[in-house]
């Protein structure tokens, strides 16, 4: 019970939300900016990118586990949840074997999605690719200053316009519909979840900025300093909703006063210690923020007025 449970652990459940939300906000985009769709088909298509997703999200997790422990990042003196490989609790080889199942998972589950078109199944091997590359390889990104673009590209424009169009072309044509592929909601709907997403990576960055200043790991919070994560995170939260309310109309606004209230307790975070929270309710806005956007699309409320997004 108690490997299990440090597998599980090591697989960061809360990180899981930035996998699933650009999913289940993908088919919304098709939903809503569709024409007769096959409810079936959508719902097939979106547990495929939904297992996809989450599977990458777990390679990641334990790519970047191994990768900061191997390059020093993860040590005792570090604030916060504890780490399998850094704590000795799985080995860096168990680990290593971990790494290569979620990847194989990934494939296995993902190759419905691939099979509808073969510039979907490079993007999914693109994905796995990017995830692994994260902390590990020759120019990890984490470690050269490119972790926020990583997860603003890959976890919330990537995943979620990806997933609007596989679900586009095996829900929408079945019906006859042969409208264009709403693009622009699925691009627009995707930054925003993707600078919301990026907040957990801010708070995690500015919780470990001594250690990582130590470690080599040039963050963007080791580049310029908390006081730039918390501009960072008022411009990821506020620009973030904004997005999903282009798309998605007013609805994704009732977290906005939980918003505020989340930014103003982070401005007033210093130590390591004080950041921790910021992760889970980072977590958490993300979850709510992206119900409330698959809400709006099942009762009708999406903008019409806004020309560009259709």
């Amino acid at each position: 019970m108690t490997a299990l449970r440090t597998w599980i652990d090591a697989c960061r459940p809360k990180t899981l939300v930035a996998a699933a939300v650009p999913v289940a906000v993908g088919g919304a985009v098709v939903w809503a900016y569709g024409e007769q769709v096959n409810g079936l088909n959508l719902g097939l298509v979106l547990g495929f990118c939904l297992a996809f997703a989450l599977c990458v999200q777990v390679a990641c997790n334990f790519a970047n586990d191994l990768g900061d422990t191997l390059r020093g990042a993860d040590t005792s003196a570090r604030v916060g949840p504890r780490r399998a490989v850094a704590n000795g609790d799985i080995t860096p080889a168990q680990m290593k074997r971990g790494i290569w199942i979620a990847c194989l998972l990934a494939l296995v589950v993902g190759s419905p999605v691939g099979l509808i078109s073969p510039w979907l199944a490079l993007a999914g091997v693109l994905a796995i690719a990017c995830a692994l590359g994260y902390t590990l390889g020759p120019y990890p990104l984490a470690y050269n200053g490119l972790g926020d673009v990583f997860v603003v590209a890959c976890f919330g424009v990537q995943a979620t316009a990806l997933t609007t169009w596989a679900a586009w072309l095996v829900a929408a044509p079945d019906c006859g519909c042969f409208s264009p592929m709403p693009w622009m909601p699925a691009l627009v709907a995707g930054l925003g979840l993707g600078l919301l997403a990026d907040n957990i990576l801010v708070a995690n960055n500015a919780r470990d900025y001594e250690t990582d200043q130590v470690a080599g790991k040039r963050t963007t919070v080791v580049r310029f300093g908390r006081g730039f994560a918390r501009g960072l995170h008022a411009v990821n939260l506020f620009g973030g909703l904004g997005c999903l309310a282009l798309v998605f109309g007013w609805l994704p606004l009732l977290v906005l006063p939980w918003a505020v209230w989340q930014h103003v307790g982070f401005r007033k975070a210093a130590g390591p210690a004080d950041f921790v929270p910021f992760l889970g309710q980072a977590a958490g806005l993300l979850l709510v923020a992206g119900a409330l956007c698959v809400t709006a699309s099942c009762l009708g409320l999406t903008p019409a007025g806004i020309s560009f997004l259709r």
